[in-house]
C-alpha cells in the first residue's frame, strides 16, 4: 500500500469487494458523483468519509489517514515548488514566532509540547479541516469509550498510547 495514492488505494479496495461506486457513497451516505471525485483524486475524503470506508473494507483507519496525509503533503509540495520551496525549517519558524507573540505566549504557555503543535496548526487550518479534526476527535473518543465498556480491563491498560 505504500507509495500508492489514495485515490488509486480507493478503487482497487472498491474492485476487489466488487463493490459499486454507487454502493459505496450510499454506506458514506454522499452522492456516487461525490464518491468518484474521491477516487479520481479530485477531492479528498473527510476524516468521517475515511472512517466509514475502514469500517466498509476493514481495513485500519490509519492505513486511510496515512494515505490521505501523504496524498495532501504531495499536493502541497507541488504548490509549494510553483511558490517558492517553504522547508519544514520554515513551518517550524513561524510556529516559533507564533508562540512568542505576547497574547499567543499567554495561551500556549502551560500547554505541553506537542499541545502547542496541535493547536498551532489547529488554527491555521480553514473550517473544513477544523471540522475535520474535531470529527475525528469525537469519533476516536467514542470508540475508546465503547472499547472500554466492551473491555474494562483492556482501558485501564491502553490508557498511554
Amino acid at each position: 500500500m505504500s507509495g500508492k495514492p489514495l485515490e488509486k488505494y480507493l478503487k482497487e479496495l472498491r474492485k476487489s469487494y466488487n463493490y459499486s461506486q454507487e454502493y459505496v457513497a450510499s454506506q458514506l451516505n454522499i452522492t456516487r458523483q461525490t464518491y468518484s471525485h474521491y477516487e479520481t483524486g479530485r477531492i479528498s475524503p473527510p476524516v468521517n468519509s475515511l472512517y466509514n470506508l475502514s469500517r466498509l473494507y476493514n481495513v485500519p483507519l490509519n492505513s486511510f489517514l496515512e494515505l490521505s496525509i501523504n496524498h495532501h503533503q504531495e499536493s502541497e509540495q507541488s504548490s509549494e515548488k510553483s511558490m517558492g520551496n517553504k522547508s519544514e525549517g520554515d513551518d517550524l519558524n513561524e510556529f516559533l514566532k507564533h508562540i512568542s507573540i505576547p497574547e499567543n505566549s499567554k495561551k500556549f504557555k502551560f500547554l505541553k509540547r506537542q499541545e502547542k503543535l496541535v493547536l498551532y496548526y489547529y488554527q491555521l487550518l480553514d473550517d473544513r479541516d477544523q471540522e475535520d479534526i474535531l470529527d475525528f476527535m469525537k469519533i476516536k473518543c467514542h470508540n475508546r469509550k465503547l472499547d472500554a465498556q466492551r473491555n474494562p480491563v483492556m482501558a485501564d491498560t491502553s490508557g498511554n498510547e
